[in-house]
């Protein structure tokens, strides 16, 4: 028994160890978010102070009971939202009953299923560095993005993220725009995971491919039938 708990302790003091690193990052995170703050006693700021509280507070009761592997995972997340996701939706997946509000498993979900459509993408570029890209200004790049010529995902700060899916290296994939209008849904993220769903019409390849190699009819008809039957499937923005 006496070996048993002795070979049980360092498993133990990783545990905390790594319980105490992930609590550590989310108050860094908190800290990060007060200080981009407007003045102190501002309205904003008062209520902004009482949500990261409670935030705060229910990050460290998930990192307090979660265990070992999920920690792990949690921080081996490209980012800190992903691995308060990836910390969510294990505990949920594990059955596991913890002091949080009923709908965070399903915004962990969310949060995680709109990296992972990024990361297929090929990632994101920003208005700024879009413009560079294409020779144009913001504001052309603005334009376009509002006359469903351009495929952008908002932020969540405000400004818009354009899936690097839609560019080459000589610009913008020709006839873009035709596809894109060729939507019956508005939402980016259901657009963008159309984009990239492979189509049973188009034998297996996805439609941004299949617009890249020419085939825009194809591509349009692949996506034009969404909002019959996906519309209510992709996380909304």
């Amino acid at each position: 028994m006496a070996t048993r708990q002795s070979g049980s302790r360092p498993v133990a003091k990783k545990r905390k160890r790594a319980s105490r690193q992930y609590q550590t990052h989310t108050r860094t995170v908190v800290v990060r978010e007060e200080a981009v703050a407007a003045p102190a006693n501002s309205p904003r700021a008062v209520l902004m102070r009482v949500l990261l509280r409670r935030v705060a507070h229910v990050l460290e009761d998930l990192a307090a009971k979660a265990p070992r592997e999920v920690l792990e995972q949690a921080l081996g997340e490209p980012d800190a939202v992903s691995g308060v996701a990836a910390l969510v939706s294990r505990f949920v997946a594990m059955g596991s009953t913890v002091a949080a509000d009923p709908l965070l498993d399903a915004v962990a979900r969310g949060i995680r299923v709109k990296a992972q459509l990024l990361k297929a993408a090929g990632g994101t570029w920003s208005a700024p560095q879009v413009a560079a890209a294409l020779g144009l200004s913001r504001q052309a790049i603005d334009k376009r993005r509002t006359r469903h010529a351009l495929l952008a995902v908002p932020s969540g700060s405000g400004d818009y993220l354009y899936p690097r899916c839609q560019f080459t290296a000589a610009g913008v994939i020709p006839d873009l725009d035709r596809v894109l209008s060729a939507f019956r849904v508005r939402d980016p993220w259901t657009q963008l995971s159309a984009l990239l769903t492979p189509a049973t019409t188009l034998r297996g390849a996805r439609p941004v491919d299949a617009l890249a190699q020419g085939d825009v009819e194809g591509a349009a008809a692949a996506v034009r039938s969404i909002g019959d039957t996906h519309e209510d499937g992709a996380p909304s923005g």
